[in-house]
């Protein structure tokens, strides 16, 4: 879900700096809401196809699951049938909620990049890349540890068990939880408090050093 939701927000900033003028009547509320109910349909989908297919599976040895959560490639794992469809579908369905939207994320940039240097102002030119930072930081948050995370899995790179499942849990739990601060930080408001607090941190730091120096 969090790699379809990257590509929407890569839609809604390619209108916007493409079609600023028009984005409120591009991007309605109506409209984004079909988006949204067509994404959240597509991921069930996704989802429900490769579980009915784990669940038809006989199992007959171990029951436990070696992974931190209860997903497909590691409940397959442990059917006594043979289990190659089964292997081949999640690594299409891997491969197209990863690949799939982040190649519509880098066709949008290309798009984006190209209006822009358009621009004749270096200002606004700045002002419009400054948009997408945030955008662009998510995007590398969350598609460098999830990756990291299929390499190593698929290639048998980490031996270890619980040094995977740590590798794992670090890619799905850190980048939602990195989310909100990163959006506050755009926020003037909660900048600003934040760097006054750090201003007055320092000033308290340089009074203690001064009295200690006293």
């Amino acid at each position: 879900m969090e790699s379809f939701s990257l590509a929407l927000l890569a839609y809604d900033r390619l209108i916007a700096i493409c079609w600023p003028l028009r984005y409120s009547t591009i991007n309605t509320n109506l409209r984004m809401l079909l988006i949204i109910a067509g994404i959240w349909c597509l991921v069930i989908l996704l989802e429900i196809f490769p579980i009915s297919l784990a669940a038809r599976l006989p199992y007959c040895a171990s029951r436990e699951v070696q992974s931190c959560c209860c997903e497909h490639s590691p409940v397959y794992k442990l059917a006594c049938a043979d289990t190659s469809y089964n292997r081949q579908l999640g690594t299409a369905k891997t491969l197209t909620t990863l690949l799939g939207p982040l190649t519509f994320i880098i066709f949008t940039y290309v798009i984006v990049v190209v209006a822009v240097m358009r621009i004749a102002s270096t200002t606004q030119r700045w002002k419009a890349f400054h948009t997408c930072f945030t955008h662009l930081l998510l995007v590398l948050l969350y598609y460098m540890p999830v990756m990291l995370a299929f390499i190593l899995g698929n290639l048998r790179l980490i031996q270890n068990f619980d040094l995977y499942t740590a590798v794992l849990t670090v890619s799905v739990t850190v980048p939602p939880m990195l989310n909100p601060i990163i959006y506050s930080l755009k926020t003037d408001e909660i900048r600003d408090k934040i760097v006054k607090l750090l201003g007055k941190s320092k000033v308290a730091q340089q009074i203690i050093k001064n009295e200690v120096n006293d």
